[in-house]
């Protein structure tokens, strides 16, 4: 725990050079604008559907009919009973069968624009955004598609007007096997004109209806990756000397909940700790000196470590200073990696989630059903139907 903390800082500012992310990076080759009916397609290929039903043989038809025959020849009663009974055991195997998978035939049946999502009374709402998912509203693949189209993109300032791809995965809980789905819409411009930024929806099945429980955004200077596991590794940039990292996890609620946040603040940046009169009266006219603090956020509780590896000898009793200044006059309790490790610990308890999963981090796999560059659906949409 303590290589991996002393690490993040470290290694912080490399990361997010490219942050974008590897995710990110595919979506950057082709920036076509298409405007589709996502209608229009859906009903052709219904059509296409149609058409080559009516061209399959009825062997259903076929069947019935050479069954009729032999019931005519042979007069059975005790057959018949027999094929009755046989009738009844598999209907009790299917809707046993059915049961069981009703979660991911709702999942299923969203993607294919059949079953709608009801936004959850709870779904968190962005203050900063002109228009909302409204609680309690019912939504299909569709609309949420619209809503995207309508929230991201600005004709003052963009000519773009729809995502560039749809993509879906299944995910477990965190401290469960409950399934959740995900649908990422990406393309969205979130920061800038083409930086490959997209927007992710956890949708959750509960008493067979569908909730939409939550989301996050991913963009130039904010990412988010989900692996199987059901966790989430966050990292971002606030600015040159404001980073920041996090663990968190999917709930059997739906809820992306966190574990813990920490906030790397190096040079200036670290005035954002105890009061700004302090730094400014301890480090006049050493401002270049590469003082990290790393503050953490488990639970309602915030931990400060400090890190002076980046110091001169000189340089360390100017940095001494303010971190007792801070402790006597701000009330900063300055505390070690390793008290840190295990309040991450006990929060892990607390959510039901084994702390060993945290370095377990196997990337999640994202199906894409939609690419507006190709103008039609993904062969992993067409399976679905």
């Amino acid at each position: 725990m303590k290589t991996k903390l002393v690490t993040i800082f470290l290694c912080i500012t490399t990361i997010l050079t490219g942050c974008t992310g590897q995710e990110n990076k595919n979506h950057q080759d082709g920036q076509e604008i298409a405007t589709l009916d996502f209608n229009d397609i859906i009903q052709d290929m219904d059509i296409q559907n149609s058409e080559s039903e009516e061209n399959t043989p009825d062997l259903k038809n076929q069947a019935n009919v050479i069954s009729s025959g032999t019931s005519e020849n042979d007069g059975s009663t005790e057959s018949a009973a027999g094929t009755e009974a046989s009738a009844g055991q598999s209907q009790e195997v299917s809707d046993s069968s059915q049961k069981n998978k009703t979660a991911q035939d709702l999942y299923t049946g969203f993607i294919k624009n059949e079953v709608p999502v009801i936004i959850a009374e709870d779904y968190p709402q962005n203050d900063y955004k002109t228009y909302n998912l409204e609680p309690n509203k019912s939504y299909t693949f569709t609309q949420l598609g619209e809503f995207v189209n309508t929230s991201y993109y600005d004709p003052e300032y963009s000519t773009k007007t729809s995502y560039d791809d749809v993509q879906y995965a299944y995910l477990d809980c965190a401290n469960s096997d409950a399934k959740n789905l995900l649908v990422k819409f990406s393309g969205l411009g979130i920061y800038a004109p083409d930086d490959d930024s997209f927007a992710v929806y956890v949708i959750t099945e509960n008493n067979g209806q569908l909730y939409l429980t939550d989301s996050y955004e991913c963009w130039a200077r904010s990412g988010m990756r989900a692996y199987k596991n059901g966790l989430f590794v966050s990292d971002g940039s606030g600015g040159a000397g404001e980073h920041y990292a996090g663990v968190s996890a999917l709930m059997p609620d739906g809820k992306i909940t966190d574990i813990y946040e920490a906030v790397i603040l190096t040079g200036w940046c670290v005035r954002y700790v105890g009061r700004e009169t302090i730094y400014n009266e301890v480090f006049s006219g050493n401002e270049d000196i590469i003082f990290t603090v790393m503050v953490y956020t488990i639970g309602e509780k915030m931990f400060y470590i400090y890190d002076l590896s980046e110091c001169t000898v000189d340089q360390i009793s100017v940095c001494e200073t303010y971190i007792s200044r801070c402790r006597d006059e701000a009330d900063i309790e300055w505390v070690t990696e390793e008290f840190v490790e295990e309040a991450i610990k006990n929060q892990c308890g607390l959510l039901g989630i084994d702390y060993n999963a945290i370095e377990q981090q196997e990337d999640m796999e994202w199906i894409t059903c939609y690419n507006s560059h190709q103008r039609q659906f993904s062969s992993a949409y067409k399976l679905l139907r």
